[in-house]
């Protein structure tokens, strides 16, 4: 089977592969490093946003040049399409003929439409990309730090998430809003920090799962579950934003399972075929192989992090609480990304509007977050040097990621 039939859909006879120039590479690594240095003790997010244009050259030079993985694919051509109609502009009228087949999700088209202001539709999806790549990495440093790391240990805890293969597959074929997990790391953001001190948390946590809903409702489903624990183990305050996340969704969940019955959508039979195959396994996620699909640094430091349990938390009663969190956030998702395999997936796909669930493989996110910020607390446990930790991250991710088969090349825009 050729890769691009294990991995992704064949490729459209009407693509047009285009490679970089030199001077792409040089413009890139010579902003990521400038930015890189300048950032590591200045600016998170400079740092963040430096190291991802280096690791990714030259995509950022590219940006306005080519389209960012392969064109035309079903997905890419279909969202440039609702994009130029201006679907999101009627996302909330469950008879556009947009919103019945993909929902009232459509806050990415409004992303596309901000960078629509200075590029091209195509290089808008392509900065989109790559901010998607950068708050994926950013958001998550923000929890592991939250959670009581150093701010170097979670620098480095962060890389695995937002720079993960699985990310770089999507970006290769589909949608631009399914490389979106940094929204999901900045709910789980705000749920720690209201658990932990309340105040303009509690709304923060309702506004950012109210985005990240509109987004991709597939990060409102996985929101609900980090809403749940929350509601389990956390605080009064935890309870109030959950509440808070829960009023903000609601206009969301009324106009989407309206839109969820009509004949434009192929019949539950088929979602539940396409729930069959793309799910997490012991040594696959995805189709991709697992041990080049994770961060095996951050693995290993989040291991030793559990090994040290709870002594890693502290203080020790907030610990175990959050320890039991952190447990339950990685065995959970596990289980349903496994899909049809495990009885719990019937139960969850009988839920309202769930048959249309098409992709489990989704809740592994959940647990690639929590591991980073087991990692990050590992880090700092065997007072690693997180520099180096790093290094050997960015080096593994170099040899693992960019030589697979699904990271994205570039294709003449449509």
């Amino acid at each position: 089977m050729a890769p691009d039939q294990l991995y992704g859909p064949p490729v459209d006879p009407r693509e047009v592969a285009v490679a970089a120039e030199p001077w792409a590479y040089i413009l890139s690594l010579a902003l990521g490093l400038g930015l890189l240095v300048w950032g590591w003790k200045r600016s998170r997010l400079g740092f963040v946003t430096g190291a991802t244009i280096c690791l990714t050259a030259p995509a950022f030079a590219m940006i306005p040049v080519a389209t960012w993985g392969h064109f035309p694919t079903i997905d890419k051509a279909g969202s440039l399409s609702f994009y130029a109609l201006g679907a999101h502009w009627t996302s909330w009228d469950t008879t556009a003929t947009a919103t019945r087949l993909i929902g009232v999700s459509m806050g990415h088209l409004w992303v596309t439409q901000l960078f629509d202001l200075v590029l091209a539709p195509f290089a808008a999806m392509n900065a989109q990309a790559l901010l998607n790549l950068v708050l994926g990495w950013y958001f998550a440093s923000r929890l592991a730090e939250a959670s009581g790391a150093s701010r170097e240990a979670s620098l480095a805890s962060g890389l695995g998430f937002g720079l993960g293969l699985h990310a770089l597959r999507d970006i290769n074929w589909y949608t631009i809003e399914k490389c979106g997990q940094g929204w999901l790391a900045l709910y789980a953001l705000c749920l720690l920090r209201a658990h932990q001190v309340g105040g303009r948390w509690v709304l923060g946590a309702g506004l950012a799962y109210g985005w990240a809903f509109y987004y991709n409702s597939y990060w409102g489903v996985l929101g609900a579950l980090l809403g749940g624990v929350a509601l389990v183990f956390g605080s009064h305050d935890a309870r109030r934003a959950v509440l808070a996340s829960a009023l903000a969704g609601l206009p969301l969940v009324l106009v989407q399972l309206p839109s969820l019955a009509n004949d434009t959508l192929p019949p539950p039979g088929a979602f539940a075929e396409r729930a069959a195959l793309d799910v997490h396994t012991l040594t696959h996620w995805n189709r991709i192989e697992i041990w080049r699909g994770v961060d095996l640094v951050a693995l290993a430091c989040a291991g030793l992090a559990l090994a040290r349990a709870p002594s890693s938390f502290s203080p020790p009663a907030t610990g175990r609480r959050e320890l039991g969190a952190a447990v339950v956030l990685v065995l959970l998702p596990t289980v349903l990304a496994m899909g049809p395999a495990t009885p719990l997936w019937g139960a969850f796909s009988a839920l309202p509007g769930m048959w249309r669930f098409a992709k489990p493989e989704t809740f592994f996110h959940l647990a690639v977050l929590v591991l980073g910020v087991l990692a990050a607390r590992g880090i700092d446990r065997l007072r690693l040097d997180a520099r180096l930790v790093l290094a050997v991250q960015a080096a593994l991710w170099l040899a693992l990621a960019r030589t697979h088969s699904v990271y994205p090349g570039f294709s003449a825009p449509g």
